[in-house]
């Protein structure tokens, strides 16, 4: 319970005043008994029947809060003030706890009016018993007044002991609320790491991912231009042997045309030869017959012999000369130097 007053905001004064509430203006207000009370705030007892209040439900509260002063008395201030009921307690099958918090806040701080706890409920219980004192000098009916106030003090005990009750189970669900934030708060940690690890893995991941797409992206790349220098090689190869089929055809038909041409001028030389040995042959017939005629012809002598022989020698030698060898290679050189003639 210690712990449940820490996290309040405001601190609460404790005590025993009666309280009427009420649902709306048209019904009769109800009794109930104030537990504590706030700027903020109320909590009172009351019976747990069909007119106990339920919770989010407006109620108008009709109620009085002491006002310490500096001396020893206190005053008290009666306040009338609607709220929303926020939480309703089972104390036991006859008494429940409702708890209201104020539409509009109350003008001072009941629980901090710097004084203690302990000296404010010894303020309570003496105003309280000078009451019951005047009460029972008034008359003879103060007996039975004293009576009435002992059972409603009783009551007050009663209801004391069930907020005890409801203190110690307020502590218990504080104490299991406080291990119920610690090990939510443990799986929160243990989620949040998990999630940073699995965060982590995933950036991991996609970095990898990155890499791996911006290699793909190069290699793409370098692929793209490898095969674009492939079909520039392969265009270039392509003209190259083009050229080189044209070259080979224009050398081939130059090798034809120069071949043609070799065997036009061995033809034609081998004609000539042939025609030159023809004609040799022809003057060396030639040359053999008139020899054999003239020796048959004169037999002249001796020395005449010698130099028929000497003229015939000349003679055959000027002949010889113009048709022989020399003519043979003169018609060589008139066939290689003619210009018009074509291999």
């Amino acid at each position: 319970m210690q712990k449940a007053s820490e996290r309040r905001a405001e601190q609460r004064l404790h005590y025993r005043w009666p309280v009427r509430f009420a649902r709306n203006t048209k019904e009769k207000p109800l009794p109930g008994q104030i537990v504590d009370v706030s700027s903020k705030g109320l909590a009172l007892l009351c019976h747990a029947d069909k007119n106990c209040p339920q919770p989010d439900q407006l109620i108008t509260a009709n109620f009085g809060v002491p006002h310490f002063d500096l001396r020893d008395s206190f005053d008290t201030i009666i306040f009338n003030r609607t709220g929303r009921v926020c939480r309703v307690d089972s104390l036991s099958k006859q008494v429940h706890r409702v708890a209201i918090q104020f539409a509009e806040p109350l003008f001072f701080k009941p629980g901090e009016q710097n004084i203690s706890e302990s000296d404010a409920q010894r303020r309570l219980e003496a105003k309280a018993l000078s009451i019951v004192k005047a009460r029972k000098e008034t008359g003879p009916d103060s007996y039975a007044l004293a009576r009435a106030e002992e059972k409603a003090k009783a009551y007050g005990e009663a209801l004391a002991k069930a907020e005890e009750r409801i203190r110690s189970y307020a502590e218990a669900k504080a104490e299991a609320e406080e291990k119920l934030r610690a090990e939510i708060e443990a799986r929160y940690r243990t989620e949040a790491e998990s999630i940073a690890e699995a965060e982590e893995k995933i950036r991991a991941y996609a970095e990898a991912k990155a890499r791996t797409e911006e290699k793909a992206k190069t290699e793409a790349m370098a692929r793209a231009r490898a095969e674009a220098n492939a079909k520039v090689e392969a265009k270039l190869r392509a003209k190259a042997e083009k050229k080189a089929r044209a070259e080979a055809q224009k050398r081939a038909k130059t090798e034809a045309e120069a071949q043609e041409k070799a065997k036009s001028y061995a033809e034609q030389l081998a004609k000539v030869k042939a025609e030159a040995a023809r004609e040799i042959a022809g003057i060396k017939a030639e040359a053999t017959d008139t020899i054999a005629r003239i020796k048959a012809e004169c037999k002249p002598k001796a020395h005449q012999k010698a130099k028929v022989q000497k003229k015939e020698k000349q003679s055959a030698k000027a002949k010889a000369k113009p048709s022989g060898e020399g003519g043979f290679m003169k018609k060589v050189d008139e066939f290689i130097t003619d210009k018009n003639r074509i291999f």
